[in-house]
């Protein structure tokens, strides 16, 4: 039996990195899967991936800056399912490095839009199935590039860090009928990641406690069973560092 058994979780910008590693665990625990991102090939290898141990994967393409598509992943994930029981933000773009100086008014908005906007209305949007579920649960990503205040990520951690406000909002109006909202900040690495920087990954690996950089699938996705799980149903409202103990003083 999965932690997540009989559950339905939707899973935005799973196409790849955390989003793709999150959902594929999700599945590996039981959960039925609806994910979205813009880039439908990327998201059908995933479901022939999970489909081959038996998992249950919906595919949705979705640009998550339009609303009407954002509507039409929960509504094709009710229709496919019957509900939703989870929902996990992953999707955000405007991700490159660009001084404030160069942050212009569409670089700006593109952040917001496919960040804390899209998590917003996704959230609105699964809002009733959560509440019936009995035992909603939404787990957002911020970023510690916000939290840092990272030099050249202006736009980028502006974003992430109204999704910890938002997360924060929800968690206090939507207690009350069970659903639990939390956010994670995760700092890991991809395998490209290290092969193409290893110098770069060196130098993070220093400043952890650890002395090492996780992953998605061994040291982040468990976290987001826990707080998916009835295991997870009295935290809410909080910013989980994923981070090796970077950030020890938080």
């Amino acid at each position: 039996m999965g932690k997540l058994d009989n559950r339905v979780a939707i899973v935005t910008g799973a196409s790849s990195g955390v989003g793709r590693g999150v959902a594929k665990v999700l599945a590996e625990n039981g959960a039925r899967v609806c994910v979205c991102a813009r880039r439908m090939e990327k998201l059908e290898e995933l479901v022939e991936e999970v489909r081959a141990f038996g998992g249950d994967m919906l595919p949705v393409a979705c640009d998550v800056t339009d609303p009407a598509q954002i509507h039409n992943v929960v509504e094709q994930c009710v229709s496919h399912y019957g509900g939703v029981d989870i929902l996990v933000n992953l999707a955000q773009g405007a991700m490159l490095y660009r001084p404030l100086m160069e942050v212009d008014e569409e670089y700006a908005l593109l952040a917001f839009k496919s960040g804390a906007l899209a998590s917003m209305l996704f959230m609105q949007e699964c809002f009733p199935y959560l509440k019936e579920s009995g035992h909603g649960r939404i787990i957002n990503t911020a970023s510690a590039a916000g939290y840092d205040g990272s030099a050249g990520f202006g736009a980028y951690g502006m974003a992430k860090e109204a999704i910890r406000a938002l997360t924060r909002t929800a968690a206090n109006e939507w207690g009350q009928y069970g659903i639990t909202v939390n956010v994670f900040l995760p700092i890991i690495t991809t395998e490209t990641f290290r092969q193409t920087q290893p110098e770069a990954l060196k130098a993070l690996e220093a400043r952890t406690a650890l002395k090492r950089v996780g992953t998605t699938e061994e040291d982040c996705a468990p976290l987001i069973v826990f707080l998916a799980s009835d295991d997870g149903g009295y935290l809410t409202g909080q910013s989980f560092m994923v981070d090796g103990g970077i950030h020890k003083h938080t």
